[in-house]
């Protein structure tokens, strides 16, 4: 065949060589013919006809490289460096398989409710009546603008909880199922009105300010006369205590360390045959009503406090008990307290009155301002509040029983004698 290498016998007898030609002498022979092509040189005299190249020179190179191939043994013809490959045929396609037939549209939910649970809630249920759903999509409008998806859910879905409502809105409902084959008809339409929002807590109290204090040391100019100290010096006893917390602490300011305000006769015991004791300053004057349930203890500058026991029949924590007799008021307005003496209790929402419980009752002991524009005796206040004393339970003298009634008397009667007969003779 004409692009097979060509086969060379050196004697009739010994078998066929294959002869290939070296790649060494491709290049002589492309060299030779490339200098075999013409060069133009700059022209000549005319001094007569040009010479002419011998053109013998390109079959002579190929002959001595078939010659040397022979002679070597072999000689070969390299055709893909000579010819070019054909290009690959390339396979036609598979053909596409037959597109799937889509099932058949899902049935649409039923049944669709929507109820508001708090102001930003809905809760939606519905049944799931199709067999063929990939999921459903929820969707949602106002009474003036057009539905938009809220949602999708996965199949066999029958209850969502929207958290994204608005208070005091009215919001329509409809589920639709979804699959290849398209999307059912829309369900019922469900219609809810969204709560209210709750009303804010009430603000907490604010107090007044405090009464001028000149020295900073905790006891206001109206306070520092009923210590013995000087509104101008914070620490009458050079203690290195300010005179505010010494008496805090129940101590004596002006005195020598350690010396109680009890002690240094500038405060008295006030008490109630109930059980309760507080210590108030000397100079105030102190009632207490005949059962003594209730005391009050006036400063002199309309400012007053109270003791009072109330009941707690049911032993409700303090807590509670404040909450039932205080409506509006939230525990986060209640502050636990502790008094010097150890007893917990509670401060009310309005930071001036204290509540201690007692068996079955609650001791109360509230700073009344009476309308005053400044708080002038709030570290007394803490004092009289670290000075409490109770009894394990009140002595609360029994409410006397009524008296009973007379009974009726029973009524007399007199029998009649009938009058004597007489007569006439």
């Amino acid at each position: 065949m004409a692009n097979e290498p060509t086969v060379l016998s050196s004697s009739p007898s010994s078998e066929p060589v294959i002869v290939t030609i070296p790649d060494k002498f491709y290049g002589a022979a492309l060299r030779a013919t490339f200098d075999a092509k013409p060069k133009e040189k700059p022209a000549r005299p005319a001094e007569g006809p040009a010479p002419k190249r011998a053109g013998w020179v390109l079959p002579v190179v190929i002959g001595l490289v078939v010659v040397a191939g022979v002679a070597s043994g072999f000689a070969y013809v390299n055709r893909d460096l000579l010819f070019k490959k054909p290009e690959p045929v390339k396979p036609a396609p598979p053909p596409e398989p037959p597109k799937p037939t889509p099932p058949a549209v899902p049935d649409a939910a039923q049944n669709l409710t929507a109820t508001a649970t708090s102001p930003n809630v809905v809760s939606l249920t519905w049944t799931d009546i199709a067999s063929n759903e990939a999921g459903y999509r929820l969707e949602r409008r106002e009474s003036t603008t057009p539905y938009v998806p809220l949602t999708s859910l996965p199949p066999n879905s029958s209850a969502f909880l929207d958290v994204s409502a608005q208070p005091s809105r009215s919001y329509l409902y409809r589920v639709i199922a979804m699959n290849a084959g398209g999307d059912s008809t829309p369900s019922n339409e469900a219609t809810v009105a969204t709560l209210a929002l709750p009303p804010p807590p009430p603000e907490a109290p604010k107090l007044p300010p405090a009464g001028l204090d000149s020295d900073s040391d905790g006891l206001t100019d109206l306070e520092e006369p009923l210590y013995g100290t000087n509104p101008k010096d914070p620490d009458a006893d050079k203690d290195s205590f300010l005179d505010g917390n010494e008496v805090f602490h129940l101590y004596n300011p002006a005195g020598k360390q350690g010396v109680t305000l009890l002690a240094s006769n500038l405060v008295r015991v006030f008490e109630s045959p109930v059980g309760w004791r507080v210590l108030a300053p000397m100079s105030w004057q102190v009632t207490l009503e005949p059962n003594g349930l209730k005391g009050t203890i006036a400063t002199g500058h309309d400012e007053t406090f109270t003791a009072t026991v109330e009941d707690n029949p049911e032993q409700k924590s303090l807590l509670d008990w404040y909450l039932a007799k205080n409506p509006g008021v939230l525990s986060s307005q209640v502050a636990a307290i502790r008094t010097k003496s150890g007893y917990e209790g509670i401060e009310g929402a309005d930071q001036l009155t204290v509540y201690f419980a007692w068996g079955s009752k609650v001791f109360v002991f509230k700073y009344n301002l009476n309308d005053q524009p400044f708080v002038n005796f709030r570290t007394s206040y803490e004092m009289m509040k670290n000075s409490l004393s109770l009894t394990a339970t009140p002595n609360v003298p029994a409410a006397p029983a009524p008296s009973p009634s007379p009974e009726p008397e029973a009524p007399t009667t007199t029998p009649s004698v009938p009058e004597a007969a007489t007569s006439t003779q």
